[in-house]
């Protein structure tokens, strides 16, 4: 593949981004990668040479032109939902006004294709500020004129570890009745299904993996897997506690009234994969968790 084929991984060094680069670099293709931190760049140095450092959230002087010379821009650049991974920017910072940045730039440098992965649920903007951040970012992408693909994953693996923490400390939380169905799927799978579409694709898909279970059923998992007591709390409580915010900062008050959300509605994708939660849970390292 030759340079013009280069592409630019945002977000390259979580959870998604890494396995995304792990791909290209395994299908021998040119990456550039952005992260903010040099934790980061450690991580991405045995895997690409075209590594960029900067907060494209902020005025970043040192990353203009970033996407020059780049075919196509991979983003899973955002702000985690977990409850347990604070950050002080805003979700509108970390995923419209970041990849809005970049989008602006690969505009600029006559990108060919840019793919974003997005969340389900991007629909209910009016409601929740962590949908409307990534369905404004969504819109841009739409008016930008770029050949684009948006990917809605219904929820990862990875996302439900602050179930895991928290039934180390013996209590598995579930909101409502715990029918809602899902097929949450990990991120080694979704990084498959991004890597397939850098030459062409649909312009929106609902990404899940290979299984559905309700949430009751990945609770009794997770019980079984570490321990703790299965509680089920009336969704009405749970919206109280996401409205009191004298006890939650803006960003957890977001993170918990998304959640109530997304664990009491079906979050049900085009199946794909092969990783099911049950063997996630297996692999899982308890002395990694909080």
């Amino acid at each position: 593949m030759d340079q013009q084929k280069r592409i630019l991984v945002a977000g390259a060094s979580g959870a998604l981004g890494m396995e995304i680069v792990k791909l290209l670099k395994k299908q021998e293709v040119p990456v550039r990668v952005l992260t903010r931190s040099n934790e980061g760049v450690s991580k991405l140095a045995p895997y690409t040479k075209d590594v960029w450092k900067g907060d494209a959230s902020e005025e970043s002087p040192e990353l203009t032109g970033i996407t020059k010379d780049v075919h196509t821009v991979v983003s899973s650049l955002g702000k985690s939902v977990s409850l347990f991974s604070p950050n002080d920017s805003s979700f509108f910072e970390s995923d419209y006004i970041a990849n809005k940045s970049i989008l602006d730039d690969a505009v600029k440098n006559k990108v060919k294709r840019f793919i974003y992965v997005s969340i389900k649920g991007a629909d209910v903007e009016e409601d929740y500020s962590i949908a409307k951040a990534h369905k404004m970012f969504e819109n841009e992408l739409k008016a930008s004129g770029l050949d684009y693909t948006i990917i809605r994953p219904v929820g990862f693996f990875s996302g439900l570890n602050d179930l895991a923490i928290m039934a180390k400390r013996k209590v598995i939380p579930v909101i409502g009745d715990g029918q809602a169905k899902t097929n949450s799927i990990h991120h080694q799978d979704l990084a498959e299904v991004v890597v397939s579409y850098i030459e062409s694709g649909p312009q929106m898909i609902e990404v899940g993996g290979p299984l559905v279970h309700t949430r009751l059923e990945m609770a009794e998992m997770i019980k079984e897997k570490i321990g703790g007591q299965i509680i089920k709390v009336p969704k009405t409580i749970a919206q109280m506690g996401a409205d009191i915010p004298k006890i939650f900062s803006e960003g957890t008050h977001d993170k918990l009234d998304y959640f109530t959300y997304i664990t009491t509605n079906d979050m049900i994708g085009e199946k794909n994969g092969s990783v099911t939660f049950e063997e996630y849970l297996r692999t899982l390292d308890l002395k990694r968790l909080p």
